[in-house]
């Protein structure tokens, strides 16, 4: 089969051979997309809300790097503010300072936050979060909803291959927005549960009402720590994440991917109470406070204080949902749209063998003509940045016709 991205494939062949999997970040393998053949592999410069490929193609980015691009790529503000400390150097034998001034900015905007601690990768704020729920309450368990991460105690709800034996008997999940679900597991685990810990929103997904706030008074009730995984919605959402939207207040939580437009970091924000135990408890990395990432993040929340960006992020998911659901009509397609989030979700409805082929159809076709989104068991992702463009919006909604008319 020819191919339209003939330097990617060959990279790919070649990384294959050198790296398992393929690729470093296992949602980032041309195969969680498609094929080769079909989708670009390697991306060499990101601008705005473009992305250039390997072969020199353009693209119209709606993965954004799996979601830390919230601003659009390359944003002059963040890039100035980190040119200017890398003149500086990025690692130094001793703390920067501006490491406290992050501290105290997340104090002022996230509704749980007394206290933080930086890291690299959500998967380790979501650890260290298991960390201080079991320091403070002296008990074992996590009832867990969600994605966390790659550490055993969650990976071990996916497969046990590589990890101890006994580690899957102290992790226990629930459904998320089925409070009966959860009910059961509480009455059942929650007399040994250190911690609670859930994703309070996902892609085109958002809380049924009281949904969390049964979860919070029951976390209150029987004394079991609250942690939201905020990986995703934090500082997507809203300034201070799912816990400000929704108004409900977890003990700890989890952020990453936004809160810097791409640069690595991550952040553990809680209540003292719950954060004052790692003063003295082992939970350190070098790299937590390598100053790049913290000034990217010092200038992606100034630039989101500044109040522009989330009325643009929720205007344009109202307008690509409008003009999606309008395309699938007029082809004769449907569809069922997800909650109008900066975080867009798009489930194709029929019959399983059906569903499955028109979801890669429509990625391969958007890819072909310029637009790369992202698939999942069910559906189509989009992720939004705020630095796309009118014009973007309007030939993506073009490309996405298209798509829709050929895979009827």
């Amino acid at each position: 089969m020819s191919s339209s991205f003939p330097v990617s494939g060959a990279l790919w062949q070649r990384a294959l051979a050198v790296i398992p999997g393929g690729t470093h970040t296992n949602s980032k393998r041309v195969s969680s997309f498609l094929g080769p053949e079909d989708f670009p592999a390697y991306a060499v410069r990101g601008v705005g809300a473009h992305l250039y490929d390997a072969d020199g193609r353009r693209f119209i980015d709606y993965i954004a790097a799996l979601g830390p691009i919230i601003l659009g790529y390359a944003e002059p503000r963040v890039q100035a503010r980190v040119a200017a400390q890398l003149a500086n150097g990025v690692l130094f034998s001793l703390p920067h300072p501006a490491e406290v001034e992050l501290a105290e900015t997340l104090a002022q905007i996230i509704p749980c936050c007394d206290m933080s601690r930086l890291f690299k990768s959500g998967a380790e704020a979501a650890s260290a979060a298991v960390r201080c729920a079991r320091l403070a309450t002296g008990k074992d368990l996590i009832l867990h909803c969600g994605y966390h991460g790659w550490h055993d105690w969650w990976t071990v709800t996916l497969s046990r291959a590589g990890i101890p034996a006994g580690v899957a008997e102290q992790t226990v999940g629930f459904t998320y927005n089925d409070p009966a679900s959860f009910e059961r597991v509480l009455a059942e685990h929650g007399d040994r549960a250190a911690c609670i810990i859930l994703t309070p929103a996902a892609h085109g997904v958002e809380p049924e009402p009281e949904f969390l706030e049964t979860i919070r008074a029951a976390a209150t009730r029987r004394g079991i720590v609250l942690v939201f995984d905020e990986i995703i919605t934090g500082f997507r959402w809203a300034l201070g994440g799912a816990q400000e939207k929704y108004g409900v207040t977890p003990d700890l939580a989890c952020f990453a991917k936004a809160m810097a437009n791409g640069f690595p970091i991550s952040a553990l924000a809680g209540r003292r109470e719950f954060m004052a135990p790692l003063a003295d408890n082992w939970v350190s990395t070098t790299y937590s406070s390598e100053t790049l990432s913290i000034v990217a993040a010092l200038e992606t929340i100034a630039i989101l204080r500044e109040g522009r960006v989330y009325p643009r992020l929720y205007a344009l998911a109202a307008q690509l949902s409008a003009g999606m659901q309008s395309a699938a009509a007029a082809a004769g397609i449907a569809i069922t749209p997800g909650a109008i989030v900066p975080g867009l979700h798009f489930s194709f409805l029929g019959a399983p063998s059906d569903h499955t082929r028109r979801i890669d159809a429509f990625v391969r076709a958007c890819a072909r003509d310029g637009v790369l989104v992202r698939r999942d068991a069910t559906g189509i992702s989009l992720c939004l940045m705020a630095a796309l463009t009118d014009a973007d919006i309007a030939e993506s909604l073009e490309v996405f016709t298209r798509a829709l008319h050929e895979i009827a």
